[in-house]
């Protein structure tokens, strides 16, 4: 009489053994994607932080670069009251600039305004403040007040302003076109820096560039 012959197969704790691999693979994959995908968003919010760093920067560099001294009463026309240029401290500045973009064809303004930009406290976040900028088309006497203010910088640890003085080949840290000691001059540039932190940055980040200033002399015709 023939045997039957032995059916092979797997016995239970092969099974569990085969089990706990597969699960032990799985596991370290998922691992691996999430610490992928963290180290992604981590990386985007840095650089999407760093951005907008660069955008505050290049956008108080470009109002710089337009700033004017200016001496004239047919440019202003009867808001004029004095001459205006730039005055600067080491974490406030405020200049008359030729930047002002006008978005209506119509609209009765020029392409001077009063610009100013600083620091105010950030809510529910101590020891960090939001940088602003005011832009305000009527020029006259009050410097700080009128216009719209409004963000473009957050999480800002600190900022500082120096003002290049090309007689003496030095920075300053203030800057009054008006006073005896400026003899009616805008800087030659202002270096700005801001101290920020970046997301899940322990430590904070600086940022320093230099703008020029294109008209130094007063503007009278």
């Amino acid at each position: 009489m023939a045997r039957k012959g032995l059916q092979a197969g797997f016995t239970l704790l092969e099974v569990m053994i085969a089990m706990a691999i597969l699960a032990a693979m799985a596991l370290a994959m998922f691992v691996a994607t999430n610490q992928t995908l963290n180290s992604k968003a981590s990386t985007e919010g840095r650089d999407d932080a760093t951005h907008a760093v660069v955008q505050a920067m290049n956008r108080i560099a470009g109002d710089l670069e337009m700033a004017v001294m200016i001496k004239s009463k047919d440019l202003l026309g009867a808001t004029y009251d004095g001459e205006y240029g730039l005055e600067g401290q080491e974490q406030r500045l405020d200049f008359v600039t030729m930047s002002h973009a006008r978005f209506l064809a119509d609209s009765k303004e020029s392409e001077i305004a009063e610009v100013s930009y600083y620091l105010v406290p950030m809510p529910d976040e101590a020891g960090l403040s939001i940088l602003m900028r005011r832009e305000s088309t009527e020029v006259d006497k009050n410097w700080q007040q009128g216009g719209i203010a409004y963000p473009i910088l957050e999480y800002v640890e600190s900022l500082r302003f120096e003002y290049l003085d090309n007689k003496n080949d030095d920075y300053k840290k203030f800057w009054d076109s008006k006073s005896m000691d400026f003899n009616n001059r805008l800087p030659e540039a202002v270096k700005i820096t801001i101290e920020t932190l970046l997301p899940e940055d322990e430590q904070k980040s600086t940022f320093t560039t230099l703008a020029p200033i294109q008209m130094k002399e007063p503007l009278n015709f």
